[in-house]
């Protein structure tokens, strides 16, 4: 009886760490192990690798409009090619380049700060992304209209703007008030999950507790007081 709670006892001690972890853990974990020059090389690679996917795109629609010359005669079609084509014109592989340039200039010009994407383990436990690219960038200036968002998601480049990915008046009015409120807390890490409610949700560090700001709201929970409140 006696070996086998020692067994149990020394089983129990030896649980793998990855199995034991606090989202907290996690998170630190992944901050701790951040090579934040390389990220930033490695962002700026995925967004040249989105400008090549999206340059083949122009490509394959100019081999349509060739097909479709036909059409000219026809002034209703006729004016919807021409305005292909000028869309075409201006993503010439010179253009790219200078988007490119452009975008690498911002990106290394100042130190953003990094969010963390969490992902939903289930209904009511978030972890870690750790996928190539798990670091949304956020370039926060002195004056909020100095912004400028850069956003992954499944490992690659989506989204990089001075203007905050959003449809939503209420959220694109509030964004930057919520990120002035919470970055005055001083917050160990900010991090974000689109499941939880797309872009009205910022979470953050502060503590070791998390806390979730519902933004178009401009409410703010801890973590489980959000799932009680907001079940999935």
């Amino acid at each position: 009886m006696k070996k086998m709670f020692l067994f149990l006892l020394l089983s129990a001690m030896f649980v793998p760490v990855s199995d034991s972890q606090t989202l907290i853990q996690q998170i630190e974990n992944a901050y701790n192990t951040l090579d934040s020059v390389s990220y930033i090389e490695d962002i700026i690679l995925s967004y040249r690798g989105d400008w090549v996917i999206r340059y083949k795109g122009y490509e394959e629609r100019a081999d349509l409009l060739t097909a479709l010359n036909y059409f000219d005669s026809i002034p209703r079609q006729k004016q919807i090619i021409d305005s292909l084509w000028e869309n075409l014109t201006l993503r010439s592989k010179t253009t790219i380049e200078e988007q490119i340039n452009e975008f690498s200039d911002i990106v290394r010009a100042t130190t953003p700060v990094y969010i963390l994407n969490l992902i939903p383990q289930d209904k009511q436990t978030l972890q870690v992304d750790t996928g190539k690219l798990p670091f949304n960038l956020f370039y926060l200036g002195k004056h909020s209209k100095n912004n400028f968002y850069v956003f992954v998601h499944n490992g690659e480049y989506a989204y990089g703007q001075d203007t905050y990915p959003t449809v939503s008046r209420p959220i694109g009015k509030n964004i930057r008030k919520v990120l002035r409120k919470i970055m005055r807390k001083q917050p160990k890490y900010l991090l974000f999950c689109p499941e939880l409610e797309e872009m009205n949700t910022i979470l953050y560090v502060l503590n070791d507790k998390i806390y979730v700001y519902r933004v178009a709201q401009m409410k703010e929970y801890e973590l489980s007081d959000y799932f009680k409140h907001f079940p999935r």
